[in-house]
């Protein structure tokens, strides 16, 4: 089959590999697309320690299972699946905890099992007994392989607690910003802005339904930010760029009680902060971190794509064939993307 094979940084083939095969506590599924995610990026520029090469990549997936393991029980050939892609151990004090996004001892898809940019995956016994596979309605469409970075937004906006009619800003515009500005809506934010400094992300991101685009290279976001919201500043500031100045600018957004979500994150050995405590102090605010997320915010994440709540086709920018995977990281590393989309069986097919 083919597949996408991570070996070291700069160094992603595409090539044959054997196909997966069944066993007794396993299921063998055919990969309908794949989107590529910013850690497949990283890994393409950066490599990773915790992705063990030679390693299929992919996370972001739709799969539909062809065989079921004889011990397997709750799955039929068929069905249509995508992954919590986070394999927690369940036997550690997070775990116990219900923190299973945490578990120290987590083995990810596409770091320690192979990943979904493949014709076939093998769908493990480890994530099949943890809970990890989620069904998809029958009739949901491509973007459905975006539910697992949806339920990361969906677990940051749960704790940082995003509530109906509340003004919240999100700041980043790529597609995670975008899922995180389409997520508040779903959750009844009565006001909700994209703050972006890139021209092409912005032109992508023109006709984000009910979401107001800010450009952050024109736009004074906190004289802006306090403008529409009668001096008082936003409810909920989301930063989902990757930036020092975003994270820290933040607070002089957020309104007095209101809720800060450190989405994204910094590199490390760059990741200090210089907060004013003085505005953590008298604003009463609340910053919150926010990682990964567990099963049962994919199967929210399904739920409200399946349903039309939210409506993610318009985050997916490309769709390309899964021997493109360089054009599309390209298209991703020079931010002229939201979304790609791969079809390991080719894109008309």
């Amino acid at each position: 089959m083919k597949a996408v094979v991570y070996y070291a940084a700069n160094d992603i083939r595409v090539e044959d590999r054997p196909a997966p095969q069944l066993n007794d506590n396993n299921m063998i599924a055919k990969v309908k697309c794949c989107a590529l995610c910013g850690t497949d990026l990283k890994i393409w520029t950066a490599g990773n320690p915790r992705c063990h090469p030679p390693r299929i990549l992919g996370h972001e997936m739709i799969a539909g299972i062809e065989q079921v393991g004889k011990n397997v029980k709750g799955f039929s050939p068929g069905e249509k699946i995508t992954f919590a892609t986070t394999i927690a151990c369940n036997d550690c004090a997070y775990c116990a905890a219900g923190l299973q996004n945490v578990c120290p001892n987590s083995k990810p898809i596409s770091y320690d099992f192979d990943g979904g940019l493949a014709e076939y995956i093998e769908v493990p016994a480890e994530a099949i007994a943890g809970g990890n596979v989620i069904k998809l309605a029958e009739d949901i469409g491509e973007e459905a392989a975006l539910c697992e970075p949806l339920s990361c937004a969906i677990n940051s906006q749960e704790i940082v607690g995003v509530k109906e009619g509340d003004f919240v800003l999100v700041t980043g515009g790529g597609p995670l910003g975008a899922m995180q500005a389409l997520l508040a809506k779903a959750n009844g934010a009565k006001h909700v802005a994209l703050v972006g400094s890139s021209a092409a992300r912005l032109k992508l991101l023109d006709g984000l339904e009910g979401v107001e685009l800010i450009d952050g290279s024109t736009t004074d976001v906190e004289k802006w930010i306090f403008g529409e919201t009668n001096g008082l500043g936003a409810d909920v500031v989301i930063v989902c760029a990757p930036v020092k100045s975003a994270m820290e600018n933040a607070l002089n957004y957020a309104r007095k009680g209101g809720g800060i979500s450190y989405f994204a994150s910094l590199p490390s050995g760059k990741s200090e902060l210089n907060l004013d405590s003085r505005l953590i102090h008298y604003k009463e605010l609340r910053i919150c971190g926010a990682s990964d997320s567990r099963p049962e915010h994919v199967q929210k994440a399904a739920e409200l794509i399946g349903s039309g709540k939210i409506d993610l086709k318009q985050v997916i920018s490309h769709r390309l064939d899964l021997e493109e995977i360089i054009a599309g990281l390209t298209l991703m590393k020079d931010r002229q993307c939201l979304k790609v989309v791969l079809y390991p069986g080719g894109i008309t097919k």
